[in-house]
C-alpha cells in the first residue's frame, strides 16, 4: 500500500493509517518491540484476540450515532475482512473479529469514506464518549446533550493531551436525572441542567467499574457550557501528571482520588485550569432537525394481532416530539449478521430517520416513527427476525463477548445469556413485560458486561469442588439506578458452579416475587430485605 490519497481526502487520517503501515511493517521485521506496538494499535482501536493471529477491531461509533451510510459501510468492510458479524457493545463501539492484523490499515481506510474512525477506541486515551441513545428525544430532557457530547469527541480525537496517558479515560452524557448512560460509574458524568435559562452540566467524577468499583463523586452541580472544555482538559491533564503510571491496576482517576481525596484533586484540577491558554470555550448548540421519510403506503392496523400489542409495550416509546416515537431493536448478545443489517437499513428509511442509534445495552434505537406506521414498521421489521419482544426487561440480558474471544474472559458470558434469556421466554413469560429486573453478565471481573450496575449480575470466575477446578459465576445483586441521584453497586454474594445458573436465577425470582411490595423494582427490595445479611437469598 504506497498511499491512500485516492481514498482519503482528510490529509491527517492518511498520515494516521500510514504510520500503522508502517509501524506493522517495522513490527514484522522486528525493528520494534511488541510492548511498543501494541501501545500504538490499540490507539488505532487494533485489539489482540483470544485466537492467535487475528485481531478484534474496533469502531468508535460517538454516542452510539449512525448514520444509513456508516452502517453500510462498517456491513461492507466486515464482509471484506472479517466474519460478517456485527458486535455492539456496551461503550456504543461495533466491534469485528478475526481480522488478519495486514488488513487493518486498508479496511481503516475504508471505513473513513463515511467518516467511520478507529483512532482512540482502545488503548491509554480518551476513550469513545457515550451518551444516552435517547438523548435529543428524551421527554425528560432539559436539552439534548448529543451536540456537547460530539463537541467534547472532536475536541479530544487526536489531541496530544491525551495519547500517552497511564490507562483509559471514559465520559458520558445522560440525557435526563435518570442517568440512562450511567455517568456514575464513569471517569467524567455529565448529567444536563439549565440555569437561570442556560445550557451546563452537573459533573461527576473518578466513577468506574472493574474488580474495585467506584461511584463518582460530584465535582460540580452546576458547570456551564463555556467551561466544559477547559474543566474536562484540566482534569485529563490532571489524571496525566497525577494519575498511577507504574501499576496497571491502580492506573484509573478513581484510584487518583481515593489517594488525595475530592479537595485536593479538585486543587489539582484547579492548578491545570490556569495553565491553560483559554478561559472559555463556547460550543455552539442546534437543535436537532426532526425529519420522517415520507411513506406512500397506507398505515396497517393490528388491533387483533397479541404479538404486535406486546412488542409495542416494551419497544415503542414515545418521545418528546408530537405524534412521533422510538422502536427498540432488541439483539441477543449484541450481534446482528451484516446481512440482516443491510434489510434492517432498508426497512428503516421508510419509516424513520437517518439516525440509528447503538444502546449501552447493547441493542439499537430508530427514532421518529410516526405513530400511524408503528405497525407496519413491526411487520417488516418481523420479516428480518428483528421484532423481539423485551427491550429493557428481565429478557434483554447484556453480556461481553467473554471467552468467545477475549484473552481476559474466564467464562462463556454469551453462551450463558443465550440459555437465560431461553429459560427466561420459557419459564417466566410474564417477566419479559418487566423492567423491574435486569440481567448483566461479564465473562471476568472486569465488568464490560456492566455487572456490577444490574439487579442480577454475574462474572466469570472458578472454584475449587474436591481436587477440581470448576468454571463459576460470581453473583452479585442489587446494583443500578434506585431513584434520582441514588445509583448502587451490586453487592457480592455467593459463588455458584456455571451449571447452577438457571437454578440461581429462579431463586432469585421466587423470592423476588413472593416478597416485593407492588410495583417494587429488584433493586429496592433487595436493599430493603437484605439489610446487613447478603447471603438472604441462600
Amino acid at each position: 500500500m504506497q498511499s491512500f490519497r485516492t481514498e482519503i481526502e482528510n490529509p491527517v487520517v492518511e498520515k494516521d493509517i500510514l504510520e500503522l503501515e508502517r509501524k506493522i511493517h517495522d513490527f514484522k521485521n522486528g525493528a520494534i518491540s511488541d510492548d511498543k506496538f501494541r501501545s500504538l494499535r490499540l490507539a488505532r482501536g487494533v485489539y489482540g484476540q483470544r485466537q492467535q493471529g487475528v485481531q478484534m477491531i474496533r469502531i468508535k461509533i460517538p454516542y452510539g450515532k449512525l448514520s444509513f451510510k456508516q452502517l453500510l459501510r462498517i456491513a461492507d468492510v466486515c464482509d471484506t475482512y472479517s466474519t460478517g458479524n456485527l458486535h455492539m457493545t456496551t461503550r456504543q463501539d461495533i466491534q469485528i473479529h478475526y481480522v488478519s492484523l495486514d488488513d487493518t490499515p486498508q479496511l481503516w481506510a475504508e471505513l473513513e469514506k463515511d467518516e467511520v474512525t478507529l483512532r482512540e477506541a482502545c488503548g491509554n486515551t480518551v476513550r469513545n464518549i457515550t451518551a444516552s441513545a435517547n438523548a435529543g428525544i428524551d421527554p425528560d430532557e432539559p436539552f439534548d446533550v448529543g451536540p456537547y457530547a460530539h463537541a467534547v469527541f472532536q475536541y479530544f480525537l487526536r489531541n496530544p493531551v491525551c495519547q500517552d496517558m497511564g490507562r483509559k479515560f471514559k465520559m458520558a452524557f445522560s440525557s435526563s436525572d435518570s442517568d440512562t448512560a450511567f455517568a456514575q460509574f464513569h471517569d467524567l458524568g455529565f448529567i444536563p441542567k439549565i440555569k437561570d435559562g442556560q445550557h451546563g452540566f452537573k459533573v461527576l467524577l473518578g466513577g468506574g467499574l472493574g474488580a474495585q468499583p467506584h461511584l463518582a463523586e460530584l465535582l460540580y452541580d452546576f458547570l456551564p457550557i463555556d467551561q466544559l472544555i477547559p474543566v474536562t482538559e484540566s482534569v485529563i491533564r490532571a489524571f496525566d501528571r497525577h494519575g498511577e503510571r507504574a501499576n496497571r491496576n491502580k492506573a484509573r482517576f478513581k484510584f487518583l482520588l481515593k489517594k488525595e481525596g475530592l479537595e485536593a484533586v479538585k486543587e489539582l484540577i484547579a492548578q491545570e485550569t490556569a495553565a491553560l491558554p483559554f478561559t472559555s470555550y463556547p460550543i455552539g448548540y442546534v437543535e436537532s432537525l426532526v425529519q420522517t421519510p415520507d411513506v406512500s403506503e397506507a398505515p396497517i392496523l393490528l388491533t387483533d394481532d397479541k404479538n404486535f400489542t406486546l412488542w409495542k409495550q416494551t419497544n415503542v416509546h414515545a418521545q418528546k416530539q408530537d405524534g412521533l416515537f422510538s422502536v427498540a431493536i432488541k439483539l441477543t448478545t449484541g450481534d446482528v449478521s451484516t446481512a440482516v443489517a443491510r434489510q434492517l437499513v432498508e426497512v428503516v428509511k421508510q419509516y424513520a430517520a437517518d439516525d440509528i442509534r447503538v444502546t449501552v445495552d447493547q441493542n439499537l434505537l430508530l427514532r421518529h416513527v410516526q405513530e400511524a406506521y408503528i405497525p407496519n414498521l413491526y411487520l417488516k421489521l418481523k420479516e428480518i427476525k428483528l421484532a423481539d419482544t423485551g427491550f429493557g426487561t428481565f429478557a434483554d440480558i447484556t453480556a461481553c463477548p467473554g471467552t468467545d474471544t477475549c484473552n481476559l474472559g474466564i467464562s462463556n458470558s454469551t453462551g450463558v445469556a443465550r440459555l437465560l434469556e431461553s429459560h427466561i421466554l420459557n419459564t417466566y413469560p410474564h417477566l419479559v413485560y418487566n423492567d423491574k429486573l435486569d440481567i448483566k453478565i461479564s465473562g471476568c471481573m472486569n465488568a464490560c458486561g456492566q455487572h456490577l450496575a444490574a439487579s442480577i449480575g454475574f462474572h466469570g470466575s472458578s472454584m475449587k469442588v474436591g481436587k477440581r477446578i470448576m468454571p463459576a459465576l460470581q453473583v452479585m445483586l442489587g446494583g443500578g439506578f434506585i431513584a434520582q441521584g441514588d445509583f448502587r453497586i451490586a453487592d457480592k454474594v455467593i459463588k455458584v458452579p456455571s451449571k447452577r445458573v438457571i437454578e440461581t436465577v429462579d431463586t432469585l425470582v421466587a423470592n423476588y416475587e413472593q416478597n416485593k411490595i407492588e410495583g417494587e423494582t429488584f433493586n429496592i427490595y433487595y436493599h430493603r430485605v437484605n439489610g446487613s445479611d447478603n447471603k438472604y437469598f441462600y
